[in-house]
Order: C-alpha cells, then sequence, then structure tokens
C-alpha cells in the first residue's frame, strides 16, 4: 500500500480564525464587565430607599399617634406637640422625638404636608373629621419619596 497517495485531512485553526475568536470573547467579556460596573455602581440606592421608608415610617408612626386639631394648634417645640396638625410644614434632617440630630441620618431630609381641609377625599367624609398627611424623605443621591397617608377621627 502506497502511504503517499492517501490523503490525510488535519483539521486546525488558522491564524485569522484565532484572532476573530479571541475578539468576539473580548467583547462579550467587556460587555458583561460593563453590566457588573453599572450594577455596581447602583447597588446603593435600595439600601437609601430602604432607609427612606424606614424614616417615614417613623414620622408617621409619630404623628399619626396624636391628637386630632380642636382648633388652632399650639406652638412649641416637637417632644411637646400634641396634635397632628403641629407638623405641617416641618421641613428638618431626621431627628428623634426630642429634637436630637441623627448623625447617620444626615443625608436625608424630611418635609411634612398635613392636609386638614374639606376637600380632603373630595368631601366625601360630612361629619368626620379627615386629615391627609404626606411625609417627604429625600437624600442627596435620590429623588424625594412621598408618602401620604389619611387619617379619620370618627368622634
Amino acid at each position: 500500500m502506497n502511504i503517499k497517495n492517501k490523503k490525510i485531512h488535519q483539521h486546525a485553526f488558522t491564524l485569522i480564525e484565532l484572532v476573530i475568536s479571541m475578539t468576539i470573547i473580548a467583547i462579550a467579556i467587556i460587555g458583561v464587565m460593563l453590566a457588573i460596573n453599572t450594577a455596581e455602581l447602583y447597588s446603593g440606592d435600595t439600601l437609601i430607599k430602604q432607609q427612606a421608608a424606614s424614616i417615614a415610617e417613623a414620622y408617621l408612626e409619630e404623628i399619626l399617634g396624636k391628637n386630632f386639631p380642636s382648633g388652632a394648634c399650639p406652638s412649641g417645640t416637637r417632644s411637646t406637640w400634641t396634635n397632628i396638625c403641629n407638623y405641617n410644614g416641618l421641613s428638618q434632617a431626621p431627628t428623634d422625638q426630642d429634637g436630637n440630630a441623627i448623625a447617620a441620618l444626615a443625608a436625608y431630609t424630611v418635609t411634612v404636608n398635613v392636609d386638614s381641609s374639606t376637600a380632603v377625599l373630595g368631601g366625601l367624609t360630612a361629619g368626620i373629621q379627615v386629615v391627609r398627611v404626606d411625609v417627604n424623605v429625600s437624600h442627596r443621591n435620590m429623588s424625594a419619596m412621598t408618602y401620604s397617608v389619611y387619617a379619620t377621627n370618627y368622634n
């Protein structure tokens, strides 16, 4: 048998095929790394939003634990406020109920609006006192988030 007449087929990659495949793999890796980088840049937003929600919840719990206004709201400091309407116009960095600043939350701002007008709920509450409390929490790295609650007084 003559070996010279037999064709031997060898399969291999050419240099051009190797360069093209390496380029495609490099582009894919760059795309994945960009996606990871973007996710890493915004990973703190979830923490900021959760903290803002906790701040708003704490303020709403404090506010809704107060009495409904009967006439004009007395002035004074936050620790002496007894009516829901006292909180109207409050704008400050988060503090405890005694007015002590919370250093870890200094980047946040809390604004409270209390609407006790008769237009609340479109006038559907004849004879029932209704107030809407809006707590707006903002952070220097996030747009403001507003939490609204309606409270009623059936007495």
